[in-house]
Protein backbone atom coordinates (compact mmCIF):
# COMPACT_ATOMS: atom_id res chain seq x y z
CA UNK A 1 0.00 0.00 0.00
CA UNK A 2 3.38 2.54 -1.01
CA UNK A 3 2.26 5.73 -2.40
CA UNK A 4 2.06 4.93 -6.17
CA UNK A 5 3.27 1.31 -5.71
CA UNK A 6 2.46 -1.78 -4.03
CA UNK A 7 3.96 -4.36 -1.44
CA UNK A 8 7.07 -5.06 -1.86
CA UNK A 9 8.73 -8.45 -2.02
CA UNK A 10 11.00 -8.28 0.69
CA UNK A 11 7.97 -6.73 2.79
CA UNK A 12 5.34 -9.62 1.84
CA UNK A 13 8.48 -11.78 2.84
CA UNK A 14 9.28 -9.79 6.24
CA UNK A 15 5.42 -10.42 7.14
CA UNK A 16 5.25 -14.01 6.31
CA UNK A 17 8.03 -14.68 8.64
CA UNK A 18 6.64 -12.40 10.92
CA UNK A 19 3.27 -14.74 11.37
CA UNK A 20 5.27 -17.60 11.30
CA UNK A 21 3.80 -19.39 8.12
CA UNK A 22 5.41 -21.90 5.31
CA UNK A 23 4.73 -20.67 1.81
CA UNK A 24 2.91 -23.33 1.52
CA UNK A 25 0.47 -22.56 4.64
CA UNK A 26 0.33 -18.85 3.48
CA UNK A 27 -1.18 -19.57 0.33
CA UNK A 28 -3.34 -22.11 1.74
CA UNK A 29 -4.22 -19.00 3.84
CA UNK A 30 -4.63 -16.60 1.05
CA UNK A 31 -6.34 -19.51 -1.58
CA UNK A 32 -3.47 -19.28 -4.05
CA UNK A 33 -0.87 -21.38 -5.27
CA UNK A 34 2.54 -21.75 -3.48
CA UNK A 35 4.35 -20.92 -6.21
CA UNK A 36 1.97 -17.47 -6.24
CA UNK A 37 3.65 -17.18 -2.65
CA UNK A 38 7.42 -17.89 -4.06
CA UNK A 39 6.67 -15.53 -7.04
CA UNK A 40 5.63 -12.38 -4.75
CA UNK A 41 8.63 -13.14 -2.46
CA UNK A 42 10.75 -13.79 -5.39
CA UNK A 43 9.66 -10.43 -7.15
CA UNK A 44 8.38 -11.95 -9.93
CA UNK A 45 4.92 -11.26 -9.60
CA UNK A 46 3.40 -8.25 -8.17
CA UNK A 47 1.72 -8.88 -4.76
CA UNK A 48 -2.11 -7.79 -5.72
CA UNK A 49 -3.87 -5.79 -3.78
CA UNK A 50 -6.59 -8.09 -2.36
CA UNK A 51 -3.87 -9.92 -1.62
CA UNK A 52 -1.91 -7.24 0.06
CA UNK A 53 -4.61 -6.22 1.96
CA UNK A 54 -5.10 -9.87 3.17
CA UNK A 55 -1.58 -10.06 4.28
CA UNK A 56 -1.87 -6.88 6.51
CA UNK A 57 -5.14 -7.69 7.80
CA UNK A 58 -3.55 -11.39 9.07
CA UNK A 59 -0.89 -9.39 10.60
CA UNK A 60 -2.96 -6.62 12.49
CA UNK A 61 -4.71 -9.28 13.60
CA UNK A 62 -2.55 -11.45 14.74
CA UNK A 63 -0.39 -8.64 16.76
CA UNK A 64 -4.23 -7.15 17.79
CA UNK A 65 -2.79 -6.99 21.62
CA UNK A 66 -0.09 -4.40 20.57
CA UNK A 67 -3.46 -1.73 20.37
CA UNK A 68 -5.53 -0.60 23.01
CA UNK A 69 -9.23 0.30 22.61
CA UNK A 70 -7.95 3.92 21.96
CA UNK A 71 -6.03 3.26 19.29
CA UNK A 72 -8.53 4.30 16.50
CA UNK A 73 -8.25 6.24 13.30
CA UNK A 74 -10.57 8.34 14.24
CA UNK A 75 -8.58 9.43 17.26
CA UNK A 76 -4.94 9.34 15.60
CA UNK A 77 -6.71 11.39 12.48
CA UNK A 78 -8.78 13.70 14.57
CA UNK A 79 -11.56 13.34 12.81
CA UNK A 80 -14.49 15.71 13.48
CA UNK A 81 -17.67 13.85 13.42
CA UNK A 82 -19.21 14.77 10.15
CA UNK A 83 -16.09 12.93 8.93
CA UNK A 84 -16.61 10.25 10.95
CA UNK A 85 -20.72 9.80 10.06
CA UNK A 86 -19.55 9.17 6.57
CA UNK A 87 -16.48 6.70 7.35
CA UNK A 88 -17.33 3.06 7.04
CA UNK A 89 -14.24 2.30 9.83
CA UNK A 90 -16.38 4.60 12.31
CA UNK A 91 -20.16 2.57 11.34
CA UNK A 92 -18.36 -0.49 11.78
CA UNK A 93 -16.32 0.28 15.01
CA UNK A 94 -12.64 -1.10 13.16
CA UNK A 95 -10.68 1.83 13.66
CA UNK A 96 -7.62 -0.14 13.36
CA UNK A 97 -9.07 -1.89 9.94
CA UNK A 98 -10.05 1.39 8.34
CA UNK A 99 -7.29 0.54 5.14
CA UNK A 100 -8.58 -2.90 5.03
CA UNK A 101 -12.17 -1.60 5.01
CA UNK A 102 -11.86 1.74 3.02
CA UNK A 103 -9.59 0.00 0.27
CA UNK A 104 -7.32 2.59 -0.42
CA UNK A 105 -8.30 6.32 1.48
CA UNK A 106 -10.69 7.82 4.07
CA UNK A 107 -13.62 9.70 4.17
CA UNK A 108 -11.19 12.47 5.88
CA UNK A 109 -8.44 12.52 3.21
CA UNK A 110 -11.11 12.65 0.40
CA UNK A 111 -13.04 15.47 2.14
CA UNK A 112 -9.36 17.43 3.10
CA UNK A 113 -7.53 16.71 -0.37
CA UNK A 114 -10.19 15.07 -2.86
CA UNK A 115 -10.69 11.59 -4.25
CA UNK A 116 -7.39 9.38 -4.71
CA UNK A 117 -5.22 12.09 -2.99
CA UNK A 118 -3.32 9.48 -0.61
CA UNK A 119 -3.41 5.90 0.14
CA UNK A 120 -3.34 4.23 3.65
CA UNK A 121 0.71 3.91 3.17
CA UNK A 122 0.88 7.68 3.33
CA UNK A 123 -1.09 7.87 6.29
CA UNK A 124 0.50 8.52 9.74
CA UNK A 125 -1.89 6.13 11.62
CA UNK A 126 -0.71 3.17 8.99
CA UNK A 127 2.68 4.15 9.42
CA UNK A 128 2.69 4.07 13.11
CA UNK A 129 0.50 0.88 13.68
CA UNK A 130 3.03 -0.71 11.43
CA UNK A 131 5.82 0.75 13.43
CA UNK A 132 4.27 -0.49 16.70
CA UNK A 133 4.01 -3.92 15.81
CA UNK A 134 7.72 -4.16 14.39
CA UNK A 135 6.92 -3.93 11.06
CA UNK A 136 8.05 0.05 10.09
CA UNK A 137 8.52 0.14 6.12
CA UNK A 138 12.21 0.32 4.61
CA UNK A 139 11.86 1.16 1.30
Amino acid sequence: MAAGTGMTSNEFHAIRRRIEKTQREMARLLGVSPKSVASYEQGWRRVPANIERLVYFLLFKLNRKRFSPGDRCWVGQKCPDGIRKNCIAWIAGEGLFCWFLTGKSCVRQKALKGPGSRTCRDCDFFRKSLERIGMAENR
